[in-house]
């Protein structure tokens, strides 16, 4: 039985991050009859879309069924990993040529993120830390010295390989094998970073409408095209849909739903903790994330917590329960926590595709954005301006755009299955050292 996690009095079973940021008032106001655009979520993919058409003089209308941001966008790590699920080699190998544009963009949408903050003064507490990828056994270590030679050697990337014992230089743990170091990547305040797109999409005059789900999408008839979204305050005639709603899409496009497993994904944080403790934790600030299947992901926050995430299986869980496991398996990472409190503890789904890629394309006339599988941070803010530009005439789809999209097998039979899908992932999980 796991044990009970130690809570501070200040506990609450809530999501740190929005608490932390501050957001535009925005009075409500009525829903025009007709927009260039209607755009579905309001969370990175969905505000940068509209961003980037409101710009160009498109009118556009931005629809959430909560405030904006409430999924992912806010509940997540605040990584910015430039990752898909494969390296380049293997990519190349599965995909051809469209494996490396695939891996290319990846990166593009790293630079875009970090070229955004810098151009538009965001302030989410933006840094290049770098992240500590982590075998969690013995036999991985093979693997990660590959990745090493393959992202540092061959394609000169500012990559490396870290013994086990060079480890403590980079993570106050002695459960991982082996690590590498991939210099590319960044951290930074997700609610922060979100209000920073909220503002940006409102001064580019997009109308944003949270608490405002859409709950059909009619095609417009009369010989007039275009489609007309409905909401419970009303309808919205538009030529264009672009639906961004990640691992919460719903009956609003079935075929859409059919292809997107939502997974949760669990997060603890910690008290404050003094400096000489966090710094025993991440001696450099990393983003550290291990091998296994139901991997742990943490990191110190800007105002010097551990966050901690991850889950146990793929299983129902509640928060309470997740919220033992990961503050047990935060322990066995870093004993030295011991005694350290856990003051926010929170979950949310991950979109998680058939083959592990981002997915953009048409469904019935509208178009999506979807399927980051954990590392949307920057893909999907990438993915929403891009597709943007795409309907401005202005880019090419994504290179994900070529990829088949198929539905998830015996989608309704999910929570029958997926346990024992689970069960497979933790026997592939074994030998870890914590």
């Amino acid at each position: 039985m796991t044990p009970a996690a130690s809570l501070s009095p200040s506990y609450r079973q809530a999501v740190l991050w929005p608490e932390q940021a501050e957001f535009p008032n925005l009075p409500a106001t009525p829903l025009p009859r007709s927009a260039d655009c209607v755009v579905v979520g309001a969370g990175y993919a969905g505000l940068s879309c509209a961003r980037e058409l409101a710009r160009a003089g498109r009118s556009v209308v931005v629809l959430d069924a909560h405030r904006a941001g409430w999924g992912a966008s806010s509940r997540n790590g605040g990584m910015v990993i430039p990752e898909l699920k494969a390296g380049p080699a293997a990519l190349a190998h599965a995909y051809g040529p469209l494996g490396r544009r695939m891996y290319d963009e990846v990166n593009q949408a790293f630079d875009h993120v970090e070229a955004l903050i810098e151009a538009e003064s965001i302030d989410c507490d933006y840094s290049r830390t770098g992240q500590l990828y982590l075998a969690h056994a013995e036999r991985l270590v093979p693997s990660l010295m590959a990745m090493a030679r393959e992202h540092g050697d061959e394609l000169g990337e500012p990559v490396r390989f870290v013994p086990r014992d060079a480890l403590g230089e980079e993570v106050g743990s002695s459960a991982y094998a082996a690590g590498v170091v991939i210099e590319r990547t960044g951290g930074l305040h997700p609610a922060r970073f979100h209000a920073g797109l909220y503002r940006l999409a409102l001064a580019a005059h997009a109308a944003l409408h949270p608490a405002t789900g859409a709950t059909a999408i009619e095609r417009r008839g009369g010989g007039r095209g275009g489609f007309r979204v409905v909401t419970p305050r009303g309808a919205v005639d538009t030529d264009a849909v672009v639906v961004c709603t990640n691992a919460y899409a719903d009956g609003l496009l079935p075929d859409l739903r059919r292809r997107v497993l939502p997974v949760g994904s669990f997060i603890i944080a910690t008290a404050v903790l003094e400096p000489d403790l966090a710094r025993s934790v991440s001696p450099r600030g990393r983003m550290l994330v291990d091998s296994k299947n139901f991997l742990f992901y943490w990191r110190l926050t800007p105002d010097r917590r551990v966050l901690f995430g991850g889950r146990r299986s793929l299983a129902p869980s509640t928060i309470p329960q997740a919220r033992d496991f990961l503050y047990g398996s935060m322990l066995r990472v870093h004993p030295q926590l011991a005694g350290t409190r856990v003051e926010r503890a929170w979950g949310g789904n991950v979109a998680v595709t058939l083959d592990r890629m981002p997915h953009v394309g048409r469904l019935d006339g509208a178009w999506y954005v979807t399927g980051c599988n954990g590392s949307g941070v920057a893909l999907n803010t990438w993915l929403g301006a891009t597709m943007a530009r795409h309907l401005l005439g202005e880019a090419a789809l994504p290179s994900f755009a070529q990829l088949q999209h198929r539905a998830i097998p015996l989608h309704r039979a999910r929570a029958a299955y997926l346990p024992l899908v689970g069960l497979w992932f933790r026997w592939q999980d074994r030998g870890f050292a914590a």
